[in-house]
């Protein structure tokens, strides 16, 4: 049972450690989004970019 509970235990903990890593990369994902939509972009392109960022940014955050 102890042997069980380890390996639950270790199966969690890496979980947890790929959802923060996840959540990282979504976060930096939409900062590259948004430094490109200010790279000589249409206001349109600009707007449609830093949308989708922001939407990136609140999936990162969920819980």
């Amino acid at each position: 049972m102890d042997e069980e509970k380890r390996n639950l235990r270790h199966k969690l903990q890496n979980a947890e450690q790929r959802e923060l890593s996840l959540k990282r990369l979504v976060e930096r994902a939409a900062d590259e989004i948004d430094d490109l939509a200010e790279a000589e972009c249409s206001e349109e392109a600009i707007t449609s970019a830093k949308a989708q960022a922001e939407r990136l940014r609140k999936v990162g955050k969920s819980e």
